[in-house]
């Protein structure tokens, strides 16, 4: 097995075992914004692929290339207003969702660790995206009263598209607290990740409900490990 390969392995097993709190436990969130402030140039292909060249040797469990790709074109094809992603962790994906979007419109950028937080702060800004995104720190619960401002500031009726890839036991959870609070309905596309691996079986069946939702599932891998598979969900509110 090539070396890379077995120190992906390795750092993928690492942030299984120790892997608390939105982070390694490793420091590598640091190593990550360090390359990407030292090598990267300043715009939004420059800063994935450096994160990419990172994660090929040090296990990242942001999106990654090939599902990334998967949601570039779920974005693309809704053109949002407004998105709110759940989950930053070190701002990879909120870099390939706010490059994606048209003049005017935002991303709400929700994270709950401080520390990464700030990172998608740094690499947003260093990817020259920061007019459009906003980062909120916390957890939806605490910070639904927030979402619902920043909603309203955008003169918009509801979240366009929501981008979940935060703690798998929070899926439904979360999208049951945005319907409840009327941030989500008609023509908003919920895009899922890690359905597979490790996957949400609650917001599996959720979605699966024919009358409320167009649902479709992509067959993939797993972020930089293409030996595993794991798949999106992508379903659009009725």
């Amino acid at each position: 097995m090539a070396p890379e390969i077995l120190s992906r392995l390795w750092t993928f097993f690492t942030q299984a075992i120790k892997g608390k709190d939105g982070t390694a436990g490793d420091g590598r969130e640091k190593l990550v914004l360090k390359s990407v402030l030292e090598d990267a140039e300043k715009n939004p292909e420059s800063v994935i692929k450096t994160i990419d060249k990172f994660a090929s040797r040090c296990w990242l469990m942001n999106i990654g290339d090939d599902k990334g790709q998967l949601l570039d074109k779920a974005v693309g094809d809704r053109k949002p207003k407004v998105v709110l992603e759940l989950g930053a962790y070190i701002g990879y994906s909120a870099v390939r969702i706010s490059s994606q979007l048209e003049e005017g419109a935002k991303l709400i950028s929700l994270e709950m660790n401080p520390a990464n937080a700030s990172t998608v702060r740094q690499v947003v800004e260093h990817a020259g995206l920061s007019d459009k995104v906003v980062v909120v720190e916390g957890i939806l619960e605490d910070k639904i009263g927030e979402i619902k401002r920043l909603v309203q500031e955008m003169n918009a009726e509801i979240i366009d598209f929501v981008f979940i890839d935060h703690e798998k036991r929070y899926y439904l959870l979360d999208i049951l607290l945005l319907k409840e609070n009327g941030l989500i309905g008609k023509g908003t596309v919920l895009f899922a990740d890690n359905m597979k691996l490790p996957g949400s079986q609650e917001y599996r069946e959720y979605v699966s409900n024919k009358e409320v939702y167009d649902t479709v599932e992509h067959n993939t891998c797993i972020e930089y490990m293409r030996f595993l598979p794991d798949s999106v969900i992508i379903s659009t509110l009725k």
